[in-house]
């Protein structure tokens, strides 16, 4: 079975052509260089570029696969959640191409195709598992027992963990998207102090996440202490932040696998592309499998929606022509978004 995967929930296009389960061909069009002047994913030219590149994206897709769009079984497409007008013009070119071609098509839940990306990469980890799903948009612990049985732990209550990072980057004037900026200046002096940073919600048994505190006290430290007059300051700030992110997502997620008696962690989404959590995680290697996807399985792709797409046109799953996206995620079980055939 052959499936093409679109992702278009925020700033990128991604499409990738899936065969039997295994990736083919991985294409990703990233609007990093237009949004980065403003601080931020600018939603309507979020929107407009995704319109603009989708088709040649799909058309290259099926190039480099060797392969006719006439050859494509099914097609997966992110419904959601994400920047609905993103999610839309993603979501009805999809649509538009199973009319055409008279393919079953399959509405992917964006934050679920993270969940099971791991399982791409790594053909030893089986369910179950506890999953930690940690990003730009979205902070969540799952219990995950098969590909239609996920139950949400934990999420955060305000901002993301990817969003803190965004907005510390912003604050430290070192540009956007703050991610890799902050994990890497974070590692550039092992031997400068780290600044102790609150981290919240610690409490036994209490899986959700908040980094709205942290951001301000980061904020608060920021003005006080003025980066920029003294490097050592700018590295401490950075270390500490980052530390109290990582120390909050790694002791919950283990935390949780503890609860649940699990045996094997996975995390997947951008923030999981991080030097610093990686490393983190893999203090427990001893006690649990720790299953981390390479960084390009971690950030938006094409890959993880067709070959979830891929797996639930298998099971007999899949939508309907005139399905809705949502912009929220409220995980509603797949079969509840989906028809069973």
């Amino acid at each position: 079975m052959i499936v093409l995967g679109i992702e278009s929930s925020c700033d990128e296009t991604g499409v990738a052509i899936v065969m039997d389960g295994s990736v083919l061909v991985d294409l990703v069009s990233s609007q990093i260089s237009v949004h980065s002047g403003y601080g931020g994913v600018v939603p309507e030219f979020a929107s407009r570029i995704q319109l603009e590149v989708i088709g040649s994206l799909v058309r290259r897709a099926c190039s480099e696969a060797g392969i006719k769009l006439s050859h494509i079984d099914g097609i997966a497409v992110t419904a959601g959640p994400g920047l609905i007008g993103a999610i839309l013009i993603g979501l009805n070119f999809a649509k538009g191409l199973a009319y055409m071609l008279d393919k079953p098509l399959v509405g992917v839940d964006h934050v679920r195709a993270h969940l099971f990306s791991p399982l791409i990469e790594f053909d030893q980890l089986s369910f179950p598992y506890t999953g930690l799903v940690v990003s730009g948009g979205h902070t969540e612990l799952y219990t995950v027992r098969s590909l239609t049985d996920v139950s949400m732990n934990g999420k955060t209550i305000d901002d993301a963990a990817g969003e803190a990072y965004d907005k510390i980057a912003g604050a430290l004037g070192l540009g956007y998207p703050g991610g890799p900026v902050i994990d890497r200046i974070a590692g550039e002096k092992k031997n400068v102090r780290k600044v102790k940073f609150p981290m919240a919600l610690m409490k036994k048994d209490n899986y959700n996440f908040s980094f709205s505190g942290l951001k301000t006290a980061v904020i608060k430290h920021i003005k006080q202490h003025t980066p920029g007059a003294d490097p050592d300051v700018l590295y401490s700030i950075a270390a500490g932040f980052q530390e109290a992110v990582a120390g909050v997502l790694v002791k919950k997620t283990v935390s949780l696998a503890r609860y649940k008696r699990m045996k094997r962690i996975t995390v997947s989404g951008g923030v999981a592309a991080n030097s610093g959590l990686r490393e983190m995680f893999s203090r427990f290697k001893d006690e649990f499998e720790i299953y981390i996807p390479s960084v390009n399985l971690c950030t938006d792709n094409g890959s993880m929606v067709g070959f979830l797409g891929y797996h639930l046109l298998k099971l007999g799953i899949k939508s309907s022509i005139d399905m809705d996206g949502y912009a929220n995620n409220t995980l509603i079980p797949q079969r509840t978004r989906a028809s069973a055939t």
